[in-house]
């Protein structure tokens, strides 16, 4: 008997779900809860699933009674929220970081449906491009966190650049992050990092990103950020007071 394949996305990827063989999460943990399924099932685990739908798959799928041959070997998690320096675990977006190569690494997509970029609408089949940019910045922000930096002590973040290039869609099915490290340099007020993140599905390169980052020391980086706030306010203030604008609205 042929083994029924299905892959499963999140219940709000409606057009999506149009497409033969795909299934909701919401249906099939409920079919998988009553035993309502054939004995044995390949599954894909797509894009969308809450971290707890991924984890009662994946405890379902462990203990049956139904078989399930999932296509990317396990059931993939959402990484540390910390790493991602994201407040909400709803908002990961990639899974565990691994290091595949001398400053190369590589992450899951792991998609939450209820992510801040997608909440407001979902359109369309694909997963949007600023969706794409989010998993890539979580994935240099995971590897600097993880991989790169040596000193115990409070950072920031600061993009310097992002070039993106987008060469095909990513629709919700299995996705990987892959991370190059191109220089790292340091300084004694931070670091500079260049890195390249792609996004890869089903063999193919979907989109490109080039990036620039600097990491400094929370308080060096909080004194610089509240001097051009400072700086900010008092320029606009001697705006209103120009001579230009003296009886405006008068």
């Amino acid at each position: 008997m042929t083994d029924e394949t299905m892959v499963v996305v999140g219940d709000r990827f409606e057009e999506f779900l149009e497409n033969k063989g795909t299934v909701p999460a919401g249906v099939l943990l409920e079919r998988l809860r009553n035993g309502d399924l054939p004995p044995r099932i390949q599954l894909t685990v797509g894009q969308g699933l809450t971290a707890a739908q991924l984890a009662e798959l994946a405890a379902l799928a462990e203990r049956g009674p139904t078989i399930v041959a999932i296509r990317q070997g396990a059931v993939p998690a959402p990484a540390e929220r910390r790493l991602t320096h994201k407040h909400d675990a709803k908002n990961v977006l990639i899974g565990t970081v691994e290091q595949t190569g001398a400053g190369t690494f590589r992450a899951p997509l792991v998609l939450d449906e209820r992510v801040e970029v997608l909440e407001d609408h979902l359109t369309g089949q694909h997963i949007p491009a600023v969706t794409l940019l989010e998993a890539a910045r979580q994935t240099w922000t995971v590897v600097t966190e993880q991989f790169l930096l040596t000193e115990d002590i409070p950072t920031r973040f600061v993009i310097n650049s992002v070039d993106s290039a987008f060469h095909r869609f990513v629709f919700p099915l299995p996705a990987t992050l892959e991370y190059r490290l191109v220089s790292h340099q340091r300084s004694p007020v931070g670091q500079t990092i260049a890195f390249t993140v792609e996004v890869h599905q089903q063999g193919e390169k979907a989109a490109t990103f080039n990036a620039e980052i600097r990491v400094i020391p929370q308080l060096f980086a909080a004194k610089q950020e509240a001097m051009a706030a400072r700086q900010a306010v008092r320029d606009e203030l001697t705006a209103l007071a120009s001579p230009e604008l003296a009886g405006v609205g008068g």
